[in-house]
């Protein structure tokens, strides 16, 4: 990969971001909507990428998995799920209810629509992250041999994009937290990706870990 691409790389990867953050700022909130850019931003700027610069295909983001090493996610999917309803127990002291129905609001959740949100993030939203930061980002340039580049960009981005869908919903601690973890988990997800040889090891440990935000979510702030 040329220096061009992963400067083009780069741009395109944080233009797609920093868009669907501009419009999660703006009265344009309802989530059908911010849902459906976000979809045609991670799926537009890796198709036009890898279009003008010639490096690679959109296909190769979804090379099979191995399977010698596939029950690993299955088992990190497990401990991230106990990880998480332990961390809300904790810390739910520290995160008022207001706050999660506020930044629900925001953008554009409501008790009505949550049951479709529900599924949406859980499955469709998690493989579309998987596909943009660990296929897309990620992996073009690990394949680049960019490697120490690739592994904290990508994590980086990750948790730069939820900046936005968080703002407003935590504590400025717990929100700090909240981002350093993401960092953490967006690391972890390229880790996995490298082991399995394919977005399906990080997407299976992201699923679980999304399930269990959006359960912790109603349990305790959004039908209590």
């Amino acid at each position: 990969m040329k220096n061009r691409n992963i400067l083009l790389l780069t741009i395109f990867s944080v233009l797609a971001c920093g868009i669907h953050a501009l419009v999660l700022n703006t009265e344009f909130t309802n989530y059908a909507f911010t849902s459906a850019l976000k979809v045609m931003l991670f799926l537009a700027f890796p198709l036009i990428y890898f279009k003008l610069s010639k490096d690679g295909k959109f296909k190769d983001i979804f090379t099979k998995a191995d399977k010698k090493n596939i029950k690993l996610p299955f088992i990190l999917g497990g401990i991230v799920i106990a990880f998480i309803v332990g961390g809300f127990i904790v810390l739910s002291p520290y995160i008022k209810q207001e706050m999660i129905v506020g930044a629900f609001a925001k953008n554009g959740i409501t008790k009505d629509n949550f049951p479709l949100v529900f599924i949406y993030v859980v499955l469709i939203n998690a493989a579309l992250e998987e596909i943009f930061f660990r296929g897309f980002v990620f992996m073009s340039l690990y394949r680049a041999n960019y490697k120490p580049y690739a592994y904290i960009f990508s994590s980086l981005l990750f948790a730069f994009y939820h900046v936005a869908i968080l703002n407003g919903a935590l504590s400025p601690a717990v929100f700090v937290f909240c981002i350093f973890g993401l960092f953490v988990a967006g690391f972890i997800f390229n880790l996995l990706t490298v082991k399995c040889k394919s977005i399906l090891g990080s997407l299976i440990v992201h699923i679980s870990a999304n399930l269990a935000i959006n359960i912790m979510v109603v349990i305790q702030y959004l039908y209590n």
